[in-house]
């Protein structure tokens, strides 16, 4: 079997500008010593063009560096489906925060009108109960008209007092008089 042919790999210079643009924002975050998916499809890519430059068979280097891509490229869509998943979520994090800050705002507000209608209420019940402290006071004394009845039977027994005492004055002054008269007949017998 005759050795295969490489294929012919051509990397256009906009191509390469972005794969070193990707390359240089993938290397600004790195930590030194850990091997990036990135670093390692740059490394295998570098390997291609060096083997290419070279003028040696660049297949084993060709299928080293597409490997290294198609792993990229699935961790890329591995991330891209987190990172997708994790936006959602956020979304929806931030839809429910909307909704929670609505309600905590439609409580606030039932609470102001709750707190002003228990104001309302203690007023009420407090009015009542001077009310109803008036009424059992006023039932603890006669009514109005047992008490107008019993101050008519009072001045109507004074009436009669009155009557009796000025007939007892009468007679009282009749018989001082009598007296004073038997005390000057005694005065003049003597």
């Amino acid at each position: 079997m005759p050795p295969k042919k490489a294929a012919e790999l051509v990397i256009t210079p906009e191509e390469e500008e972005v794969l070193n643009q990707l390359l240089v924002e993938q290397m600004a975050t790195l930590k030194p010593g850990v091997d990036y998916p990135l670093k390692r499809v740059a490394n295998g890519l570098g390997a291609v063009i060096d083997a290419l430059n070279a003028g040696e068979s660049a297949d084993e280097a060709l299928e080293h560096f597409l490997t290294e891509l198609d792993v990229y490229a699935f961790d890329m869509s591995r991330y891209t489906t987190v990172v997708a998943g994790n936006r959602a979520q956020q979304i929806e994090y931030d839809e429910e925060e909307v909704a929670l800050e609505a309600k905590t705002a439609e409580l606030k507000t039932e609470n102001i009108e709750l707190r002003g209608k228990l104001r309302e209420t203690v007023k009420e019940r407090a009015f009542r109960a001077a009310r109803d402290e008036a009424a059992r006071a006023c039932r603890e004394f006669p009514s109005r008209d047992a008490s107008a009845e019993a101050i008519d039977a009072l001045k109507r027994s004074i009436a009669e007092a009155s009557v009796e005492q000025s007939k007892l004055n009468d007679d009282f002054n009749a018989k001082s008089a009598d007296f004073a008269l038997l005390f000057k007949v005694i005065d003049g017998l003597k």
